[in-house]
């Protein structure tokens, strides 16, 4: 469980996704990290990897240093994982929405592997997202745009709101953010309360840091 691959770490680690990869954020660079530059400036040492598996154990919204995020706490049989994605990133909402599925067992690990891609008929527009499976199948996101032709028996979601600021065309997803953390309330915490999330022990070389270079474009 974990990552694909190991990372000479102990105590919780926390990770973000960016770039289409899970990244875990380092104080000091260390054998086998990159070292990259990010687009605000800053230089950091991450471990990247394309996927990451574990039992979820807690999810929650909470304001930090860099923002809403949501942060989820999972657990393997010896480590603790802390997730932090921003409130509104395209990360968050399709793990979200793929873990209000009713075919996620709260019992299991999952497995999530992020995404980021530019579509052939639009190379100017980012997709990002994550895609989660369980038993080796995929957790069906059970919501559909309000524009989606084949809603196919799954629930729509809330439309964006759209205004004019300062002349640009402005898409507001609050509605929409607020009804999937709603759903995720609802259908998704009361079935983790069955069994305790772990104490979440000091990180001894891993930083916190929030998916801070690529919101990408709406997925809906």
């Amino acid at each position: 469980m974990g990552f694909m691959q190991s990372s000479p770490l102990q105590g919780a680690t926390y990770f973000t996704m960016s770039d289409g990869k899970c990244r875990i954020r380092l104080k000091e660079p260390q054998e086998g990290c990159i070292t990259r530059v990010t687009k605000d400036g800053n230089t950091v040492h991450e471990f990247v990897h394309d996927s990451f598996n574990g039992k979820l154990m807690s999810g929650s919204v909470v304001d930090t240093d860099f923002g809403k995020q949501w942060k989820f706490v999972f657990a393997d049989a010896k480590d603790t994982y802390v997730l932090s994605l921003k409130y509104t990133s395209g990360y968050a909402k399709t793990l979200v929405m793929a873990l209000c599925s009713e075919k996620f067992d709260p019992r299991m690990p999952v497995t999530i592997r992020p995404y980021s891609f530019a579509p052939k008929d639009n190379p100017n527009k980012t997709i990002i997202g994550c895609t989660v499976t369980q038993f080796d199948h995929k957790l069906e996101r059970p919501y559909c745009s309000p524009r989606d032709p084949e809603p196919a028996g799954r629930q729509i979601l809330p439309d964006l709101e759209v205004m004019q600021v300062r002349g640009e065309t402005i898409y507001d997803d609050t509605k929409q953010l607020e009804f999937i953390r709603a759903e995720f309330e609802a259908k998704v915490l009361g079935r983790l309360s069955a069994t305790p999330a772990p104490a979440i022990q000091p990180p001894s070389s891993t930083v916190e840091a929030a998916d801070g270079d690529d919101d990408g474009s709406l997925p809906f």
